[in-house]
């Protein structure tokens, strides 16, 4: 979100929910009635005073009344579901939509292209305004989670699944129960937000990310003079070297049952590539090649590749912008051909340690300085540094109000570290969507376009370089295993241990890999797992036979219920059932929204293990 100007106090902050249930029974399983609030509220964050109403109608017209024109920000934890109901409510009772800035009668949407949700703004007066954004982006887990951001004592009351489907009719009044329900949902948020901005101030960033690089900012406030905002011409010639995380199983292995495994991780592998090796910085010299290798640079050239046998792929598709092959695997073992590709040269020393590689001809180079900053890894370190002794002194602390402090400084340290990079690939070029009401129902288009002020630019090369330097450290490990690798993931190794730890104890002795639990940068191991099966990127199950102990990562299905923040277990999988084509009725609960003309409704939807996954990372 953009600067507020004058910050908004505690007493003009709130947060809020909503109830929604059909406006009416459907006639038959197939319809899908309007949706309705049958109950609604939100609470003030410096009385924690709440107010609740029965209808949609009455929370609007409370919170844009004119309140002495003083401005207001409301959280909703998931806005692009509570904001279904806003939206079409403000469109249908005189307010204008606006793609600029709103004024008196407008109101704007900050909605990507992606149909993430971030605010709506609503200008209620010339001097009024209310800013409804989503505090999941604030803090990305399910709000029976929150508490553990900061150890707030309010846990979510959980209801089963008769109280979610009940239809309360127009006149219905909210029972103690229900009330107690949406009472506990708000304190919930507000204990959350009110220790954020203990600790952060009132003009906390409204993000993740966001909160991690103006920390970051704030240890270095000169960074705009070491990495300069590029132009658009430049930025849109170098994203296609941009590429993200590499998810990729050995085909050899390939849902087939495997034994004796062991996993091994980076320690905060983006930290450690951006506080320990050479980073880009200063202005770029473009030139039309070759490469001078004693500098950063990013390329476009003609060539032809296949991968060497043992070896991990390690060039996706998005990175080939003529000649592409046509192939559903994310990740290319062979050009067929000559292609015209972007590259960095952190990626091209990995390539020719993959690929037999052939370079045609160079078609344009761009050039940067690069070396290690002080600065970054100033901020990386000292960030490692609260999180490894906070850490430690939580497990020998007893007094548990103490305890929960050491963890939160631990977590939200790690946090910066994890976070703050990725600000620097942020696009240029941002689309959005913006709704209109036609023929009584409001449809989303995609006709936002903003191309950010070099002020609000930040530096592609350096996130170009981050993630290359992690993908070159993840790839060296896994054809240094070869035959013997199983699996990897951005930052992990899952490989065969007979034959595999004899090869990682080699590379250890010759000073190729560190091993560590706690050291930046060095490889942890993370366990060992009897028996394994590697469906897919991103879709896989490791466990102990004996124990009848399995761990499930399966992007899209949602793991069990209550099973706890970043949990691994999903009952509905088996190794007898956990193979291309499973089909989970109900999708272990997982939801998809069906939109209506009053707002979304969310319904169980089956889920389906198929041959290919749309969520590569990168």
């Amino acid at each position: 979100m953009a600067s507020r100007g004058k910050t908004i106090q505690l007493e003009n902050m709130y947060v809020a929910d909503f109830e929604t249930c059909d406006a009416w029974p459907p006639a038959s399983p197939d319809e899908i009635p309007n949706q309705r609030v049958w109950l609604a509220g939100h609470k003030n964050l410096s009385t924690l005073e709440t107010k609740y109403f029965t209808s949609l109608d009455e929370f609007m017209k409370d919170i844009l009344a004119r309140k002495n024109n003083v401005n207001s920000e409301i959280a909703f934890h998931n806005l692009k579901f509570d904001g279904s109901y806003i939206v079409p409510w403000l469109l249908r009772n005189g307010y204008k939509v606006t793609k600029s800035k709103p004024k008196k009668g407008e109101f704007s949407v900050l909605i990507d292209e992606r149909n993430a949700w971030y605010s709506i703004t609503i200008q209620v007066t010339k001097k009024r305004r209310v800013v409804i954004w989503d505090s999941l982006k604030l803090f990305p887990c399910a709000l029976e989670y929150l508490p553990d951001e900061y150890g707030t004592p309010t846990r979510k009351v959980q209801e089963d699944e008769e109280f979610y489907k009940q239809i309360r009719p127009m006149d219905h009044k909210p029972t103690e129960r229900e009330l107690k329900y949406l009472e506990n949902d708000l304190q919930v948020l507000a204990e959350t937000l009110r220790k954020h901005i203990e600790i952060y101030g009132l003009r906390f960033m409204k993000t993740q990310a966001g909160q991690a690089f103006y920390n970051f900012e704030r240890s270095f406030p000169v960074w705009k003079m070491r990495f300069p905002p590029l132009d658009l011409e430049i930025d849109q010639k170098i994203r296609k070297g941009y590429w993200g995380g590499l998810a990729h199983v050995n085909k050899k292995y390939k849902e087939k049952d495997c034994f004796n495994i062991g996993v091994y991780d980076i320690n905060s592998s983006y930290p450690y590539q951006l506080a320990s090796r050479k980073m880009p910085f200063g202005y770029p010299i473009i030139t039309e090649g070759p490469p001078d290798m004693s500098k950063f640079w990013v390329a476009e050239a003609l060539v032809m590749f296949d991968l060497k046998l043992n070896c991990v792929p390690c060039i996706p598709t998005k990175a080939i912008i003529e000649n592409k092959p046509i192939t559903t695997e994310h990740w290319l073992e062979a050009s067929n051909g000559v292609v015209r590709m972007v590259f960095c040269n952190i990626d091209y020393l990995t390539i020719l340690e993959s690929y037999n590689f052939k370079l045609i001809k160079w078609e344009w180079v761009i050039h940067w300085p690069w070396k290690v900053h002080r600065e970054l890894r100033n901020f990386v370190y000292q960030n490692n540094e609260i999180k490894i002794k906070k850490k430690e002194l939580a497990k020998k602390e007893k007094d548990p109000v103490l305890r929960q402090e050491y963890l939160t400084k631990s977590n939200r340290a790690k946090i910066d570290n994890n976070a703050f990079y990725g600000k620097f690939g942020e696009e240029i070029i941002k689309k959005g969507k913006t709704p209109y009401l036609e023929h009584g129902e409001v449809v989303y288009k995609c006709d936002r376009l903003e191309i950010l002020s070099e002020r609000k630019r930040r530096f592609l090369p350096l996130a170009i370089a981050v993630t290359a330097w992690g993908r070159r450290q993840l790839v060296q490990l896994a054809n240094i295993l070869g035959e013997h690798f199983l699996y990897c993931d951005t930052d992990s190794i899952h490989f065969l241990r007979d034959g595999g730890e004899e090869k990682i104890k080699k590379a250890v002795q010759e000073g190729i890999l560190v091993i560590d639990d706690i050291r930046l940068g060095a490889w942890k191991h993370e366990g060992n797992f009897e028996w394994g099966r590697y469906l897919r990127p991103k879709c896989y199950m490791e466990g102990n036979l004996s124990k009848k102990y399995f761990e499930v990562t399966c992007a899209g299905l949602p793991a069990d219920k209550h099973s706890g923040r970043g949990s691994k277990k999903r009952s509905c999988c088996t190794p007898e059932n956990f193979y291309i084509g499973l089909v989970i009725p109900g999708g272990n609960g997982k939801l998809r929204t069906i939109r209506t003309p009053t707002g979304n409704k969310l319904v169980p939807v089956d889920y389906e293990i198929k041959e290919t996954y749309s969520l590569f990372s990168g």
